[in-house]
């Protein structure tokens, strides 16, 4: 539009329908005749923008800056169709250009159909059944949905965007006080993910990393990240992480001592598990369970101690799948955290949950192509994730945790880790 024509702001008169148009709509339902209506509301707010630009239609004004141009057939996005709808033209008045209306390209931006799109794709809808998700919309418009092609398009598009809106998202926007790091194979692809815990409780998605294995080189990968966009352990942060061992060295190379290393209390007790005959599951999974409830920190070593001793004769490999990483397992007993707040952060727990949720969106995948796919699937399904997450039990009890971390740093020579290339 040219900068010679000032557009007011639209009059607000009342949109009207004539009761007969419903009254014959109405046989096919409430969503196909709101459809319908919705439509009829489209072309007279057009047409209330025409009369704005060009005046009331029969009334001759020599000063009047545009004209009317007949009409032409257009399109814009309902849902996730696109229909054809007849839309008016304006022109200037001098003949020099087009005047586009505002009313019919707000209606044809496409991110409304990708929009709708992803959203049914994430709650589980095939991209084959989309085109007859609506029954009413083909009743109302009488033209089939999108294609098969159309939706696998769109969900592309949006997903894509999706990972790169979450791989660009700043970090220091909060104060993070944990960490949780977990892997999650999806077909033959391993992605590690990096749940944050900000001082107030909330949970977000801060991370993802593609890899083959959940090895040294992938989690540094995500170290790095979380560090470029803003994540700091200047004032001490709790890492929790699973058993690999290939994790506690990447954490430890990017941050040092200004970090705590918790292991996770339930991989650990599955892990000695593993180790032993059906017989002694049950009694060694009792005692793994009543040491790690201890609340003070040198009780609850000593108990696994003692039960190590007693698994080394006849299963020394649980004994030393017990003793490996012992201490870190115990972490948030000596940091003193509250009963609550210490069983939340004693396992991965809340990344798992988030994991078991990215699986129920991703259910109607049968064919994982490439691990670019993975990662815009599970970005995407973050937002999503995200609006649901409650904060962590016992999360008023943070700051005792808070002021743990701060005075374990403050006895550490200071570091130059988040430095890393």
């Amino acid at each position: 539009m040219s900068t010679s024509i000032k557009k007011k702001s639209l009059p607000e008169q009342p949109v009207t329908v004539p009761w007969v148009d419903i009254l014959q709509d109405a046989e096919d339902g409430l969503l196909a005749l709101s459809i319908r209506v919705g439509l009829q509301v489209l072309q007279q707010m057009m047409a209330a923008e025409v009369e704005q630009l060009a005046g009331p239609k029969g009334r001759h004004d020599p000063q009047r800056q545009a004209v009317r141009h007949g009409t032409e057939v257009g399109s814009v996005f309902l849902g996730d169709r696109k229909i054809s709808v007849p839309h008016p033209r304006v022109r200037a008045a001098d003949g020099s250009e087009e005047i586009p209306l505002d009313t019919y390209h707000r209606f044809q931006d496409p991110t409304l159909a990708t929009q709708a799109v992803l959203e049914r794709m994430l709650y589980g809808l095939a991209s084959r059944q989309q085109g007859h998700a609506d029954a009413a919309f083909e009743a109302a418009m009488e033209q089939p949905g999108p294609s098969k092609s159309t939706v696998s398009r769109r969900f592309i598009q949006a997903t894509q965007q999706a990972l790169d809106r979450f791989l660009q998202r700043r970090l220091d926007d909060r104060t993070w006080v944990v960490v949780m790091i977990d892997g999650l194979r999806v077909a033959d692809h391993l992605v590690v993910g990096a749940l944050g815990i900000d001082a107030d409780g909330h949970k977000r998605v801060l991370g993802l990393v593609e890899g083959a294995t959940e090895n040294h080189t992938v989690v540094m990968a995500l170290l790095q990240d979380l560090i470029t966009r803003g994540l700091t352990a200047a004032q001490g942060l709790l890492v929790v992480i699973d058993g690999a061992k290939a994790l506690a060295k990447a954490v430890r190379e990017v941050w040092g001592d200004q970090v705590l290393i918790q292991r996770c209390q339930i991989h650990k007790q599955r892990n000695v598990l593993d180790h032993l005959p059906k017989s002694a599951e049950n009694r060694v999974r009792q005692r793994l369970r009543k040491a790690y409830q201890e609340p003070d920190a040198d009780t609850a070593a000593q108990a696994l101690e003692a039960l190590a001793k007693e698994l080394e004769r006849d299963h020394p490999g649980a004994a030393g799948s017990l003793r490996e990483g012992l201490a870190e397992t115990l972490t948030v007993h000596r940091l003193g955290l509250p009963g609550l707040l210490r069983q939340t952060l004693a396992n991965t727990n809340a990344l798992e949950s988030i994991n078991s949720q990215f699986r129920t969106h991703a259910q109607n995948v049968k064919h994982w192509t490439n691990g670019q796919q993975v990662l815009r699937w599970m970005a995407s399904a973050s937002f999503f994730i995200e609006d649901t997450l409650t904060r962590i039990p016992g999360y008023r009890e943070i700051p005792v945790l808070q002021t743990a971390l701060k005075a374990t740093c403050s006895k550490m020579p200071e570091q130059k880790t988040e430095q890393i290339g």
